[in-house]
């Protein structure tokens, strides 16, 4: 419940914050989640409805977010970027991040970093 109130409210924030861009949460989306420390792929999955998806127990460390890699490259260069949000589950552990996606030879990607601390958990939101 709180996990989904945060979503709510950083997504308002992302939709305000980007002048231009439309900032609509995008499903379907495929996504996966590797580590950096060793290429561990964390969750691969779809956004749902929301443009969401949950990674849990993220450990401090580097991570790359790929998405879009099913989609055609023609429409991931068009769009020229997505936004990536992470919000805590639990929020006491950190503060969420905005990040913004670059079109690849493989979809969007973006590298996060998980603060050091307790393992965290996110919910996950793209946005174009």
């Amino acid at each position: 419940m709180l996990g989904t109130l945060l979503a709510s409210v950083v997504l308002a924030l992302l939709s305000t914050s980007s002048a231009g861009a439309a900032n609509e949460p995008i499903s379907g989306v495929d996504v996966i989640v590797r580590s950096k420390a060793d290429g561990r792929v964390m969750i691969e999955t779809v956004t749902d409805g929301r443009g969401a998806f949950v990674v849990r127990e993220m450990r401090p460390g580097l991570y790359t977010i790929e998405a879009g890699a099913k989609l055609p490259l023609a429409l991931l260069k068009r769009s020229g970027g997505w936004g990536i949000a992470l919000i805590p589950i639990s929020a006491k552990t950190a503060k969420p991040q905005k990040h913004r996606a670059k079109p690849t030879s493989s979809g969007m990607q973006v590298d996060i970093v998980v603060p050091e601390g307790t393992t965290i958990s996110y919910t996950v939101i793209v946005t174009d």
